[in-house]
């Protein structure tokens, strides 16, 4: 998105909310180009559109690239629908073919599961406690997730230059 949408952006944010004092100067509005500048205008235009059909608020920079993630990669499900995901795949695949199971499922409900151990959800005697763990590990992989979506990439690459620099290694 180049300066000329984002001013275009940026006037529909002070026009949605004009209680608020959206950009009150030239520096927080390069600063918002900034944070925003890596997303296409219409990603950007189409999410905060979502924002203010469901908000009373004007939207944080955080809030709104959470939007634009959704609006590009569809929201993450939470820890009950990826736990439907599994029971369907143990009915459909059994404990005897893991890999169609594993398959069938959006990858972070797929990590949790590996986390566990399909054998180990398929075989269990105590399903409460089962789905109690999945939910666990499910919910801090599905955050994980969504703050990944989140950041552009570019602030990534320094996070990892940074873990590589201090503590040889990479996230």
């Amino acid at each position: 998105m180049d300066k000329t949408e984002f001013a275009t952006i940026a006037a529909a944010l002070r026009t949605y909310f004009p209680r608020y004092n959206m950009f009150p100067n030239e520096e927080a509005m390069s600063l918002w180009y900034q944070e925003l500048q890596d997303i296409p205008a219409e990603v950007l235009g189409t999410a905060l559109r979502k924002w203010v059909a469901t908000n009373k608020w004007p939207p944080s920079i955080a809030e709104l690239r959470e939007s634009c993630a959704e609006v590009v990669k569809g929201k993450v499900p939470d820890w009950g629908e990826a736990w439907a995901q599994v029971t369907r795949a143990i009915r459909r695949y059994g404990y005897a073919r893991p890999e169609e199971a594993l398959e069938s499922m959006q990858p972070t409900t797929r990590a949790a599961v590996e986390r566990i151990g399909w054998t180990d959800i398929c075989q269990s005697e105590n399903p409460e406690v089962i789905r109690a763990q999945f939910r666990q590990i499910y919910e801090i992989s599905a955050t994980r997730e969504i703050e990944d979506r989140q950041l552009p990439e570019s602030v990534k690459g320094v996070i990892n230059g940074i873990a590589v620099k201090l503590l040889g290694g990479g996230t």
